[in-house]
C-alpha cells in the first residue's frame, strides 16, 4: 500500500509539473518543429521529461541509502544535463556518447559489488565493463524508440511493473528498488495525461535518455542478482525492433544515430494514422511479456520461447499493416 501511495502521489505531482513546464516551454517558444522525418504535423513543446525526472529524482533522494545510490543519482543528473542541452541544440555524437558511457560507469557503482552477468565465468572487470557498455547502449536504444506519442511512457511503466512483479514473486528487492519502481510508474502515468495521442507535449531526450538509464538499472540489477532470463524478456520488444532496424541500417551504410522513420512501430503508425493504436498493441504485448517473465522464473526456456513468439507476432503485425517488405524499407 505504501508503494501504491507513492505511485499515485508521483502521478499527481508529475501531471501538475508537466502542465507548468508545458506553459513555460510554449511561452519561450521551445517547440519541436516537424520535418520530413517527424511523426507529428504541428509544433509541440519538447522537454516534458523534466517533469518526469524531477519527480523520480526526488523519490530516489528520499529513499536512497548513503553509498551506491548516490552515484546512481549523480549519473542520472549528468544525463539530464547533457540531454537537455541536446534538446536545445545538437550536441556532437562523440561528446554525447562519452557522457553516456561515463554515466553508466558511475552508475555501475550502485550495482551490488558481488553481482555479475556471467556468474563468474569471466573476470569481474570484464563482466562489469560489458555491463557498462550494455547499459550505455540500452539508454540510447530507449531514445531511438521514443518516436511516437506515449510509447516511452508505456514502455517504462511496463518494465517497472514487470521488474516489481518479478522481485515480489522472488521475495527480493529493497526499499530503494520498490520506490524507484513506484516513482517511475507514477511519473510516467502523470506525464501520459499530456503525452497521449495527440500529444500536447513531448518528453524529449531529457526524459527518454534518463528513463532508459534507470529502467536499465532495474533490469541489470534484476539480471545480475535474481533472474537474468526475466530481465531479458521484459524489454524484448524494444530490443527486437531497435536491433533489427539498426542492423538493416548498418547494412545500408546509414548513420544509425540520425533520426529516421524506419522502426516497425513507426511504419505501423503511418498506416494507422493514430499513434495510440500502435502504443496499445505494444502495451498489450508488454503485458504478455510480463506474464512470460513470471513463467521463466520457474522454467526459463518455455518463458523465453513464448516471449519470442509474442514479439514475433507483434512485429509481424506491424510489418503486415505497413505493407512493406523488410528488405524494401527506405527512409
Amino acid at each position: 500500500m505504501a508503494y501504491a501511495v507513492i505511485a499515485v502521489a508521483s502521478a499527481m505531482l508529475c501531471c501538475l509539473l508537466t502542465w507548468l513546464i508545458r506553459r513555460t516551454l510554449i511561452n519561450n517558444s521551445l517547440l519541436d518543429i516537424p520535418n520530413e522525418r517527424s511523426m507529428h504535423q504541428d509544433p509541440v513543446p519538447r522537454g516534458g521529461g523534466l517533469a518526469i525526472m524531477a519527480v523520480i529524482i526526488s523519490g530516489m533522494a528520499l529513499a536512497m541509502n548513503v553509498g551506491g545510490h548516490v552515484w546512481l543519482i549523480v549519473a542520472t543528473l549528468m544525463l539530464i544535463a547533457i540531454s537537455w542541452l541536446d534538446d536545445r541544440k545538437d550536441v556532437r555524437v562523440e561528446l554525447r556518447l562519452g557522457v553516456h558511457i561515463l554515466a553508466a560507469g558511475i552508475g555501475s557503482m550502485a550495482l551490488p559489488m558481488d553481482a555479475t552477468i556471467f556468474n563468474g565465468m569471466i573476470p569481474f572487470w570484464l563482466d562489469r565493463a560489458i555491463a557498462v557498455l550494455a547499459w550505455a547502449w540500452f539508454l540510447n536504444l530507449y531514445n531511438f524508440m521514443d518516436g511516437i506519442d506515449g510509447i516511452t511512457g508505456v514502455e517504462s511503466i511496463s518494465i517497472a511493473i514487470g521488474v516489481g512483479a518479478v522481485l515480489y514473486f522472488l521475495g527480493f528487492g529493497d526499499m530503494f528498488d520498490y520506490t524507484l519502481i513506484s516513482v517511475i510508474t507514477g511519473a510516467c502515468i502523470g506525464f501520459l495525461v499530456f503525452n497521449w495521442h495527440p500529444a500536447r507535449i513531448f518528453m524529449g531526450d531529457v526524459g527518454s535518455i534518463p528513463l532508459g538509464f534507470l529502467t536499465g538499472y532495474l533490469l541489470l540489477k534484476t539480471g545480475m542478482q535474481y533472474h537474468l532470463m526475466a530481465a531479458l524478456i521484459l524489454p524484448l520488444y524494444y530490443l527486437a525492433d531497435s536491433g533489427i532496424t539498426i542492423a538493416l541500417r548498418l547494412l545500408r551504410k546509414e548513420k544509425i544515430w540520425q533520426a529516421h522513420r524506419q522502426h516497425f512501430y513507426q511504419r505501423a503508425t503511418q498506416y494507422f494514422k493514430e499513434h495510440d493504436k500502435t502504443v496499445k498493441l505494444i502495451g498489450l504485448a508488454n503485458a504478455a511479456l510480463i506474464g512470460t517473465a513470471m513463467i521463466s522464473i520457474n522454467d526459463p526456456w518455455p518463458g523465453i520461447f513464448l516471449a519470442v513468439i509474442i514479439v514475433a507476432i507483434l512485429i509481424g503485425k506491424m510489418h503486415k499493416v505497413s505493407g512493406l517488405e523488410i528488405d524494401q524499407i527506405r527512409t
